[in-house]
């Protein structure tokens, strides 16, 4: 015999015993629904959340409210109270709020912070890709218009558990991003202003971009390989990579090896191709290391590719203007016992002018004659075969 678990279903809320009528128990169960099909909080749903318990509240007095939020939504008065100031003080930064993914709890402690405090906290995830209880409790105190990275060092420093060192983690990556983000921004606009500035016609001069190029490349390596090598051991020297810290055939080596090569003097191309190399690899490759868009495409993606030799021939030939068709005689004696050699008549191309003078001639050999030439015989298998007499 199997034993069989009986899944008790949830006790409905007595709406009869706090006295609420048919039609607001009806609006009350419907928030309900809604708020349970909800799910995960996130961002959107923080938002919906607190509008339904907004639209609830309106239907029974403020004591009665808590109790129907925390017996049927299985949801503390409290946290219905953030919910609720979400949706009443943050509905004009909606938008925002969702396009940053700006975690509840941080907009819980901005429910009930000033105007000016909200939209610098705003500016502060658009900034750095997001902000953090932490970062937002820091922010909100007296005194403290904006986080200082010192700060939050220093706090998560102190918490404990792999929760702390994940933490600890995030923030550190986060900072090495920004720092690669800034030294790779700089780099680009010194670039910029190089090409732009460049006379027409004019080459770049290697000796005055070493000193301006060379150290914000450096600057910018180094920050990249401080983000790719973040969980590699102490002794990697952020300076160089192996094959087993980034494969050498991905897109970011190719980011790191071309900082690596523009930090070097002796690696940059000839002068005649600096330009070219700048313009059509650096400025690229570092446009794509520091999109903020999801999959950018890679920029090189066709760079190096060689024709084949089959498509070569055909780009000369078209240049030409057609592929020239040669027809030549057969060699075999069975096609046309009639014909012969001496029947070929040669290409127009091949053919030798005919206001050529004989002192021309005298120097030029023709490449097909249609005379058969002295002391030159017909190969044998190329001579008509004699009829055969019959023994008849």
């Amino acid at each position: 015999m199997t034993n069989k678990t009986t899944k008790r279903a949830p006790a409905r809320f007595d709406y009869d015993a706090l006295d609420i009528g048919a039609q607001s128990m009806k609006a009350l169960e419907a928030a309900a629904i809604g708020i349970q099909a909800l799910g995960r909080r996130s961002t959107e749903q923080a938002f919906e959340l607190g509008a339904l318990l907004e639209q609830a509240s309106e239907h029974v007095e403020p004591g009665t409210f808590e109790k129907w939020v925390s017996q049927r939504c299985d949801i503390s008065s409290k946290t219905a109270r953030n919910y609720r100031a979400v949706a009443r003080n943050l509905s004009n930064y909606r938008d925002r709020a969702v396009e940053l993914a700006v975690s509840p709890t941080v907009l819980f402690h901005l429910a009930s912070a000033p105007e000016e405090k909200v939209e610098a906290a705003l500016a502060f995830a658009e900034e750095h890709d997001g902000i953090r209880v932490s970062e937002v409790k820091t922010l909100l105190a007296d005194g403290a218009d904006t986080p200082s990275e010192e700060s939050f060092g220093s706090e998560l420093a102190d918490i404990g558990g792999l929760s702390g060192l994940r933490a600890m983690i995030d923030f550190k990556t986060k900072t090495g991003i920004a720092a690669f983000v800034e030294s790779a921004a700089a780099l680009v606009a010194e670039v910029t202003k190089i090409l732009e500035s460049k006379p027409t016609g004019k080459r770049l001069q290697k000796t005055t971009l070493i000193p301006v190029l060379e150290p914000l490349a450096r600057t910018a390596k180094r920050s990249l390989g401080n983000v790719l090598l973040l969980d590699a051991p102490g002794d990697v020297d952020v300076r160089k990579l192996s094959e087993n810290e980034l494969p050498t055939a991905s897109h970011w080596y190719k980011v790191f090896a071309t900082l690596d090569h523009l930090g070097k003097r002796e690696e940059w191309p000839e002068a005649k191709g600096l330009e070219d190399w700048l313009s059509q690899e650096v400025l690229p490759l570092l446009d794509w290391a520091t999109s903020r868009t999801k999959q950018p495409e890679w920029p090189l993606a066709n760079a190096g590719a060689r024709p084949v030799a089959d498509a070569v021939m055909r780009s000369g030939l078209e240049a030409l203007g057609g592929v020239v068709r040669i027809e030549a005689p057969s060699l075999d004696p069975a096609d046309d016992e009639d014909d012969s050699v001496d029947d070929c008549q040669p290409p127009a191309f091949l053919a030798r002018p005919a206001s050529a003078t004989e002192a021309d001639a005298s120097n030029v050999i023709s490449m097909v004659s249609t005379e058969v030439r002295s002391g030159l015989r017909k190969p044998a298998w190329l001579k008509p075969k004699p009829a055969e007499v019959s023994a008849d």
